[in-house]
């Protein structure tokens, strides 16, 4: 449950008092990325946003390190 960018773990919670966490494809499926679980991370909805808005680099090789892409 805790956002494999920043690693906190927050507050939020599904219908079914779940962690709530955001799948991010690092490779956007407009960019070629593979819709796969290797192509994959959980996000909080906070960092989700910034990889769209932002698209740090040192973010990017951050998540790309994490995964198995």
């Amino acid at each position: 449950g805790a956002c494999q960018l920043c690693g906190i773990t927050l507050d939020y919670k599904d219908k079914q008092g779940r962690p709530y966490l955001e799948a991010h494809h690092i490779v956007p499926l407009a960019e070629n990325g593979l819709d796969e679980l290797c192509n994959m991370v959980a996000l909080c909805p906070n960092c989700h946003r910034k990889m769209h808005v932002v698209g740090d680099k040192d973010d990017i090789a951050k998540l790309m390190a994490l995964a198995d892409y």
